[in-house]
């Protein structure tokens, strides 16, 4: 492309043809891109209207003016006219025939973000660039935000406290400007101030003192720039925090050059559980581009301190209601023990007095009684142990082969005296053909007498419990246990199985056996279930275990 060239008072040369000039500046005004001309004295030669919307100067104001002092921003001016002079001795140029990203600056002194590619061409031996510039801020500034979002978001997904994710999170929002340290306060309710609880330092030195001042002040509500949002629920900008009489850590500031702050909540169902804090050694100015960045990451990180805060409570629930657990355990271990010791000489004297001859009959009477009480307090007391070693997990069993019908047998034979009390009888149907099982015969024959029990307590007198055995698949075991007595509501079906639950509460015992029936099945890797249809409808009583 040829590129026209003007006379005027700081310019001279040969000038195209007309016709040339007048294609130059057709081709220059239908461009979508910025096209500006320079000639080797770094002057403005042709400026487009693209590049009139973009940098804010008319053609007019633009041509004739040298071109470092009309975009090029005041940090990198020197570096222009250098690299000219080295193009004009060696032919040479770093960014000849290559796409840079720059730093460019509007007519109003804003700075902008361009793409920029350089041709040199010569006309009548003298040469004139053309450079092609391309406004690139806003998609920088968006691949920025988003490459922000995805970091936190990253970050945030991989770590399980804030002290480890924090350092990160601030590193990444920093990186958006010119921030060289960072905090975040969290919201102490209890004792209604703010404390921080993560930091983050840049590379500049002396910012270590202004870190230990930072984690070791607590800031009252309002007070200081994480109060001042804490308060606002808004994003806050300070433009020279040494000078701002609520920043409690301005001497702090001064010592480490730090000059602008920002910081913003954040925030998680309508709450503020936290504030982020930015400082940088450059006076601070609102920024509409970190604004909308913060809005979005300041709900991401308020997310996950209010979730890690929930499993925190949580967790604590836990450990205290394990501890109460553990406890309830000890206590029901040491009561069982000490109340079972003084029982066992009580017992071997009533039943040994009990089987004289001599002894009138009322005395007699009342020594089996006694008899009956202390081996029912004793059962209760197994019980009670058996509960505490199914709890903390130090129930043994003694597995070996055994036959489950022999086991109903012996436990049938346990609850015969309670059931020729009640004038009951057990009819009993042992159809299953595979009835060994890999078990532990005592703790099986206790799961069988303790449902035997039950149904002998809750039929009525002259009833019958009826059990019933059967092979629903080659490998399995079932066993049935029904009496016509007073049946179970529908509601208290899925509480039975619960330790001290009682399904009525008139009847003696702390509502144990069950729960601790089917703590023992499940360890023999079978299940334990029970239907009724309703109260006065009776119930039955499912065991089903693993043939061995």
């Amino acid at each position: 492309m040829m590129d026209q060239v003007e006379p005027n008072d700081k310019a001279s040369g040969p000038t195209p043809p007309d016709w040339l000039q007048e294609l130059n500046r057709a081709i220059l005004e239908s461009a979508l891109d910025c096209i500006i001309t320079m000639d080797a004295g770094g002057i403005v030669r042709e400026f487009n209207p693209a590049a009139e919307r973009v940098f804010g100067y008319s053609r007019a104001e633009a041509v004739g003016q040298e071109l470092a002092e009309l975009i090029v921003p005041p940090l990198l001016r020197e570096r222009h006219p250098q690299g000219l002079a080295h193009y004009l001795r060696t032919g040479e140029g770093p960014v000849l025939g290559r796409r840079v990203e720059i730093a460019a600056i509007r007519a109003d002194g804003t700075e902008i973000l361009v793409e920029l590619a350089i041709t040199p061409l010569q006309i009548a031996g003298q040469p004139i660039f053309t450079a092609y510039l391309r406004d690139i801020t806003e998609r920088v500034r968006t691949e920025r935000r988003r490459t922000a979002q995805y970091g936190v978001a990253s970050v945030l997904a991989g770590s399980w406290s804030l002290p480890e994710a924090g350092p990160q999170i601030i590193q990444t929002i920093a990186a958006s400007g010119e921030w060289v340290f960072g905090a975040i306060w969290i919201v102490d309710d209890s004792a209604g101030e703010m404390r921080c609880a993560v930091t983050w330092r840049g590379e500049q030195d002396g910012l270590e003192e202004f870190e230990e001042a930072t984690r070791t002040t607590s800031l009252p509500a309002a007070s200081g720039l994480p109060g001042r949002v804490l308060a606002s629920r808004q994003p806050t900008w300070i433009r020279e925090v040494t000078e701002d009489a609520n920043f409690v850590r301005k001497e702090a500031a001064a010592a480490a050059q730090l000059r602008g702050g920002f910081a913003f909540p954040l925030c998680a169902e309508g709450e503020v559980y936290g504030v982020l804090e930015l400082l940088s050694p450059a006076i601070a100015s609102p920024d509409a581009d970190l604004l909308q960045l913060v809005e979005a990451l300041g709900s991401q990180i308020g997310l996950f301190i209010r979730r890690r805060k929930i499993e925190r409570e949580l967790e604590a629930q836990k450990e205290a209601a394990e501890a109460a657990n553990a406890a309830k355990d000890r206590f029901l271990a040491t009561l069982s023990h000490e109340l079972r010791t003084p029982l066992t000489p009580v017992l071997m004297w009533a039943e040994s007095m009990a089987g004289r001859a001599d002894l009138p009959e009322d005395v007699a009477e009342g020594l089996q009684m006694i008899s009956r009480n202390v081996q029912l307090e004793a059962r209760l007391i197994d019980d009670l142990l058996d509960l505490t070693r199914i709890t903390r997990g130090k129930l043994q069993l003694r597995l070996g082969q055994v036959d489950a019908h022999e086991l109903l047998a012996r436990a049938i034979a346990i609850v015969q005296g309670s059931i020729d009390e009640r004038h009951q009888t057990v009819q009993t149907r042992l159809e299953a053909t595979h009835h060994r099982i890999h078990a532990d015969a005592a703790r099986m024959q206790q799961v069988f007498w303790n449902i035997l029990g039950n149904a002998a307590k809750f039929t009525p007198a002259r009833g019958t419990i009826a059990v019933q055995t059967h092979n629903p698949a080659p490998d399995r075991l079932l066993i049935e246990f029904t009496d016509r007595g007073i049946g179970i509501d529908p509601k208290s079906i899925g509480k039975i199985f619960d330790a001290f639950e009682q399904i009525d509460v008139h009847r003696e015992g702390l509502g144990l056996g069950l729960a601790i029936s089917k703590a023992i099945v499940e360890r023999h890797g079978g299940a334990i279930y029970a239907r009724s249809a309703g109260l006065g409808h009776g119930s039955t009583f499912t065991v089903e275990l693993p043939i061995a």
